[in-house]
């Protein structure tokens, strides 16, 4: 997926997560997405990766549920790539937005290791005789001096994800 946003952030694919359980951050709960002004300044950049991904399979676009288009392309095709994320940059701090919505059931870990933010989410289901697995990991890089010891993260309740990342200002 191509974000015209993402120029200044670098996101890595590790091979094998691990999670180190003394560098997790908590995830503070807020309300619905869409609605909570908590969101209000990364929710256009987060929009515009739906469109993305709506354009991409050809997904009639809800102008009044634009999540629940979203949500019908991801019910077919769990596929990393059709994973919402958006980036924002303003002079105080870089913000990363992911939806993950399909694994609030389950285990969503944020934490800071090695100058990098690390998300990863891990759900289990069982249907019948069946059980099945899915899980991602996500690490990013932020340009720039920034202080890792205050990255923040927020959940809302309908399942999508944003970690703040402050800069450290640069002396004048």
């Amino acid at each position: 997926m191509e974000n015209k946003n993402t120029s200044s952030l670098a996101e890595q694919k590790p091979e094998a997560p691990e999670c180190k359980e003394d560098s997790l951050l908590p995830i503070a709960e807020k309300g619905l997405f869409f609605d909570d002004s908590f969101f209000e300044d990364i929710r256009k950049h987060f929009e515009t990766a739906i469109d993305q991904i709506l354009d991409t399979w050809g997904e009639t676009k809800s102008v009044s549920d634009l999540m629940s288009s979203y949500r019908r392309v991801r019910d077919r095709n769990l596929q990393q790539e059709n994973q919402v994320m958006a980036f924002s940059e303003d002079d105080q701090n870089h913000k990363v937005v992911l939806d993950v919505h399909d694994f609030k059931s389950g285990d969503v870990k944020v934490r800071v290791e090695d100058n990098q933010v690390v998300v990863e989410g891990r759900v289990e289901k069982e249907e019948g005789d069946y059980k099945s697995m899915k899980s991602f990991c996500r690490r990013f890089n932020f340009p720039g001096k920034v202080d890792m010891g205050a990255v923040t993260s927020a959940m809302s309740s309908d399942g999508v994800l944003t970690v703040t990342a402050p800069k450290i200002p640069q002396a004048a």
